[in-house]
């Protein structure tokens, strides 16, 4: 198997890179070849403390039917920093104007969006309109009371050597984000760790609100739900039935699945499965 270094390389080295700089915030966009000329854009949006590399599981098969972009959020991998004060309605507002910026305000699009990057999402589809058509959102917080934080180890510092600062890494992989103890990977660790060093954002308390549950009855785009089983951010069975029901109760005929033996991190610990549900 490639190095984790080597993958994410051939896989950035595939990618357009674009940059949109709005109220003085520079983003970080990544577009992928898509199969066909007509492919429908679709977004995808990574979770909080992380980069578009949360999605390295995806992007080439989800590229096999639409033409596929990813970001760094403000604050987060590449992008610049976030002005204070920061919201989500902040953050929402900067992608839909870069978003904009890059491809119009007439053409429809699909989002998916992940973790705290869920959030952002929601509300990127609710000021959109019915410029976007289907909105997913895996393990996504701003459920306010319904949202759990994990507790972790506090990260490591310069002191540690590599193997000791892995350890923690993967303990706290295994806290929060991967339920399969095989998925907790080289790969995932270096993705882990290398976006922690980038992170200027610190976005729990916002994830902590209740801002998506607020927003989600005025989300016109058909929306899905995503949570893994055991989602260390979700509250267990009946966290997650709730949300179910504030789903349904936002469109009747919204999607909600709940994936058996599956961690928070769905997208890479279930990629085939999540895949399929983001085809629709």
């Amino acid at each position: 198997m490639d190095s984790p270094q080597r993958v994410l390389s051939a896989l950035s080295q595939h990618a357009r890179h674009h940059w949109t700089d709005q109220a003085d915030c520079a983003m970080a966009w990544q577009q992928w070849p898509a199969s066909s000329a007509d492919a429908t854009p679709l977004l995808l949006v990574h979770g909080g403390f992380g980069s578009w590399n949360h999605w390295v599981s995806n992007i080439e098969a989800l590229s096999e039917h639409y033409a596929v972009w990813t970001l760094d959020l403000p604050g987060l991998g590449s992008s610049g920093d976030l002005p204070e004060p920061w919201s989500t309605s902040k953050i929402s507002e900067l992608v839909l104007a870069g978003w904009r910026e890059l491809h119009g305000d007439k053409q429809v699009f699909e989002l998916v969006g992940f973790s705290f990057g869920g959030l952002i999402a929601g509300l990127v589809a609710a000021s959109a309109g019915s410029q976007c058509a289907r909105c997913v959102l895996i393990g996504a917080s701003g459920f306010g009371a319904l949202h759990v934080q994990a507790q972790l180890l506090p990260l490591p510092g310069p002191e540690l050597d590599q193997a000791a600062a892995e350890g923690i890494h993967r303990e706290n992989l295994a806290r929060l984000m991967l339920h399969d103890p095989s998925c907790i990977d080289d790969l995932a660790v270096h993705i882990h760790s290398n976006n922690l060093k980038q992170h200027r954002l610190r976005s729990r308390r916002m994830a902590g609100s209740n801002d998506l549950a607020e927003v989600l009855p005025q989300i016109e785009a058909h929306v899905a739900g995503i949570w893994g089983q055991y989602d260390a951010t979700a509250g267990g069975r009946v966290n997650i039935e709730a949300r179910r029901q504030l789903f349904l109760q936002a469109q009747a005929d919204a999607e909600f699945h709940e994936l058996p033996g599956v961690g928070h991190w769905a997208m890479y610990e279930a990629p085939a499965t999540v895949n399929r549900l983001i085809l629709g």
